[in-house]
């Protein structure tokens, strides 16, 4: 009687119930009015910026439900799509064939009796490590590159595998938010600002070590909690054995093809497909040097592809549900009914208005530029008629947006990582909630700290 009940108590596919936030997205079309913002082209920045003041009503163009399949193709055919999609892909053939050939299991193991038995300080370690992708060049790509190494550290030296995970997107991410010298929100909202430049630096660099002390002290906390079981103590961990000959070379290749890689992202300024190409020349090459035959390499790859397909599938559909959105004309309205409520605060919580607000677009927009295009032109004026100084605005925008960045559904980082990471939404909103709960707070303090400054 109880299994029957329980299958009749099944829960949903995951697929199920993204495509009934699809269905949900088209229906809105019809319930929101339409509207949109007046857009111009800055050559100087490279940014399309919304023209304050400019938003306006437009004739409903509400996007039929039988056409979301269509949407869903259209969305898959988009290039920042489609370059996402065969990035995880990609990603996780080589790191297949990298694992495959023990070299990165080796490492850990060495690295598990450096540690002698204190293996959650590898945690702050990768944390930090991991920020200075996102508050240099505001990388949050290399939350879905390098999760895969989180991963196979976590698993080795007996953490739990979301520790691993969790370490270095949430590393990345709270160096984007810090983002001293973040050129996606921090430099293209100052600009828009008419900021100097990168002004103001002092408070991110402060905000900075905050954010990597409260994320690192949170993942140890929860890795005590769920996997005091099976940690590995040195007592347990046997010696670890001489690395051989094939393990050296692999890991040898291995390590230069991660600075390289490390060196293009950071200031190479790589796009996705540079990255797709190292990954599959470092996958081969790793392989080849640990002596596989090419028809190994080429399986190992595959079984790396097959696990990403779910994943994979999962960014698709959350760009067809931002495309729907954004083709519907709503998009513009719920970010301009958003931003008006700011307004209607007392002028003691004005700021914090702002902080909570881009706070909360972050899960309908989850892109920093994006947001700080269509944003910031609305509350730089909106700060000078306040009375705010506009340099707390875009810090207020800034902490806003990165703090609940992997919280949203549709953030195309976040699906990525958790493709990578073999996860559901479900499971990772169960950990990642408190420690967002603990970021708006900490986030709150901040706001309320730069505005009593003056800042």
């Amino acid at each position: 009687m109880r299994s029957t009940l329980r299958s009749k108590l099944q829960v949903p596919h995951p697929f199920i119930l993204l495509f009934a936030l699809v269905l949900l997205a088209s229906l809105l079309t019809y319930l929101i009015p339409a509207g949109q913002f007046t857009r111009v082209t800055d050559d100087t920045i490279g940014q399309t910026l919304v023209v304050p003041g400019s938003y306006m009503r437009v004739a409903s163009q509400p996007v039929a439900p039988w056409l979301i399949f269509h949407k869903l193709f259209e969305a898959l055919c988009l290039p920042s799509t489609a370059s996402l999609m065969w990035l995880i892909l990609i990603t996780g053939g080589a790191f297949a064939v990298v694992l495959q050939t023990g070299c990165l299991t080796a490492l850990c193991a060495r690295a598990l009796a450096r540690f002698r038995g204190h293996a959650l300080w590898i945690i702050p370690i990768l944390v930090s490590l991991f920020s200075v992708f996102g508050f240099t060049m505001g990388l949050t790509t290399a939350s879905v590159v390098f999760a895969p190494l989180g991963i196979a550290a976590a698993e080795t030296l007996g953490l739990h595998r979301l520790s691993g995970i969790a370490a270095v997107a949430l590393g990345v991410n709270a160096g984007f938010t810090a983002g001293v010298f973040n050129p996606f929100s921090v430099g293209v909202a100052q600009s828009i600002a008419e900021l100097p430049l990168f002004s103001g630096a002092w408070l991110r660099w402060l905000t900075l070590p905050i954010l990597i002390a409260i994320t690192s002290a949170y993942i140890m906390l929860y890795d005590r909690k769920h996997h005091t079981d099976e940690r590995l103590s040195v007592q347990d961990f046997p010696p670890p054995a001489a690395m051989q000959s094939h393990e050296k070379r692999s890991l040898l290749v291995f390590a230069v093809g991660f600075v390289i890689l490390t060196i293009g992202i950071s200031f190479g300024q790589w796009k996705n497909r540079d990255i797709v190409v190292t990954f599959l020349i470092l996958g081969v090459a790793v392989g080849l040097a640990a002596g596989m035959s090419v028809n190994d390499i080429c399986d190992s790859f595959l079984d790396g592809c097959r696990r990403m397909m779910r994943g994979v599938i999962v960014i698709g559909i959350a760009a067809a549900m931002r495309l729907i959105l954004t083709d519907g004309n709503i998009l513009d309205t719920i970010t301009y009914e958003l931003t008006r409520l700011v307004g209607l605060l007392p002028p003691s919580v004005q700021l914090l208005g702002m902080f909570f607000f881009n706070a909360c677009i972050n899960f309908l927009i989850t892109s920093g530029s994006t947001k700080a295009a269509l944003v910031l032109p609305i509350l730089t004026p909106m700060a000078d008629f306040l009375g705010l100084s506009r340099q707390s605005a875009v810090y207020a925008f800034q902490l806003g947006d990165g703090l609940t960045n992997l919280a949203s559904p549709i953030s195309t980082t976040l699906n990525g990582v958790m493709a990578i990471g073999e996860l559901s939404y479900g499971a990772w909103i169960r950990f990642y909630a408190p420690l967002v709960g603990i970021y708006l707070l900490i986030g709150a303090a901040l706001t309320i700290f730069a505005g009593a400054i003056g800042y």
